[in-house]
């Protein structure tokens, strides 16, 4: 059985394009999709009170600025600290020196019975007029998740694209436990910046590829648990899970249909990996492709009529597509030798990939409009990039000092950062969907 999980290990190895080594390398990134928008925030009236990296503007700055579409004016420059709207009225010209096209200012204050009332306004300083204001009043454990609503509705006022820092990622850690060659893989969701990570599902045995379901109330995943690389779909409130593919040979890169109620996933139970649907409720499976070729990592499009998938059946990993019924069957990428683990973005308009250049392995995005191809990384390792649920951001996995982290970046390649997960090696990072009530 060992020897059976080494082999199908190197086969995800190769088919996948984890890398044993490479030597650093610097993309200059060319394409101009987008342009990151000046803002002031001024530090909120009776926030002092809180530790610095607690404060909400603190959380705000690091949301707005790390989404790669903010650049956040520093507060030593503000010629003024205004905390209510009438401080602001009529001084607009103090904050257009500052060529901010935004100004957002707020104040909080801790109630009699504990708990904290927030409240903010977001102004357009160019116009001199105010876009948002509202007011929280929140306990102290629910201040950050406040922060990050602020955060939200200032990205939504702004960009015009529904703002992420009130979701969840899904990732893989491995951590070395025992003797060399002994892990502990675990499972786990954490907030959109990488904290309060909980676990799903602990195993001593390989966990691999977590998807969400569309409405974020499931994961799929495979698991070797039982020795065997099977699929599974668990329920994330409840932990109860069920094994929905466990054929003979490799049982892999499940993903959930736009409406839930039917997986794509790569089976070998034939012979070669190939690509099947399984409708869920019946498990009935239906083969999509067939052939000597190596085809996993099917990803379905957003109103669910097609099917992206990686396969070699060119003599190297490339990008193809094909309907959601297996018909008309084309390649999309052409440029380099490897192109792979392709997964849409929400509205349909781009594929996020991993690319191969000169030995080194990026995060890229490809535009199916024009079938351009843009790397958006300078690392080397990258893996499992997957499209935040706005399709601004890209979650990915990358090789830092040694480890492997969780990253984003910006689709218009300007905002990169390290997420704050620790403590192992994460892989197999996955965007949730919004919360649904």
């Amino acid at each position: 059985m060992n020897r059976l999980k080494a082999r199908v290990g190197v086969l995800l190895w190769v088919l996948l394009g984890t890398p044993f080594a490479a030597l650093a390398v610097t993309i200059h990134i060319s394409h101009g999709y987008g342009q990151k928008f000046p803002i002031a925030i001024v530090p909120f009236g009776g926030e002092q009170a809180w530790p610095p990296e607690s404060r909400p503007t603190t959380i705000i700055g690091k949301d707005l600025a790390g989404s790669g579409w903010f650049d956040v004016l520093p507060s030593r420059d503000y010629l003024s600290h205004p905390t209510h709207d009438v401080q602001v009225q009529g001084h607009f010209n103090d904050w257009r020196l500052l060529k901010a096209t935004a100004l957002l200012i707020g104040h909080m204050q801790r109630l009699p019975d504990g708990r904290i009332d927030l409240a903010f306004r977001l102004y357009d300083v160019n116009k001199g007029s105010q876009l948002a204001a509202l007011q929280y009043t929140v306990r102290p454990p629910q201040l950050e998740a406040a922060a990050n609503a602020i955060a939200n509705v200032v990205y939504e006022a702004i960009t015009g694209a529904r703002g992420v820092f009130n979701t969840r990622i899904a990732f893989v850690t491995m951590y070395r436990d025992g003797p060399p060659g002994h892990f502990l893989y675990k499972l786990e969701i954490a907030d959109a910046e990488g904290h309060d990570a909980r676990v799903v599902l602990q195993s001593r045995e390989p966990i691999m590829s977590p998807r969400w379901s569309p409405h974020g109330g499931r994961l799929t995943y495979v698991s070797f648990a039982t020795g065997w690389p099977a699929v599974y779909v668990q329920d994330v409130a409840t932990g109860q899970m069920s094994r929905v593919a466990a054929f003979h040979g490799l049982n892999g890169a499940p993903a959930f249909s736009p409406d839930g109620t039917h997986l794509a996933l790569s089976l070998s139970k034939t012979g070669y990996p190939e690509i099947y649907t399984m409708n869920l409720a019946t498990r009935h499976l239906r083969q999509l492709t067939f052939g000597p070729s190596i085809n996993t990592e099917p990803s379905w499009s957003p109103g669910g009529g097609h099917i992206v998938f990686t396969s070699n059946r060119s003599g190297g990993p490339q990008i193809y597509e094909m309907n959601a019924d297996g018909g008309d069957k084309h390649r999309l990428t052409f440029r380099g030798r490897y192109n792979a683990g392709a997964s849409f973005s929400p509205n349909g308009k781009w594929l996020t990939l991993v690319s191969r250049r000169a030995g080194q392995y990026h995060a890229a995005v490809f535009e199916l409009a024009d079938s351009t191809l843009e790397i958006l990384t300078d690392t080397s390792l990258d893996e499992s990039p997957t499209f935040a649920p706005n399709g601004q951001e890209i979650l990915y996995s990358t090789v830092v000092g040694g480890h492997r982290v969780l990253a984003t970046v910006s689709l218009n390649g300007q905002g990169h950062r390290i997420l704050g997960v620790r403590g192992g090696d994460v892989t197999d990072p996955a965007w949730s969907p919004f919360r649904h009530p």
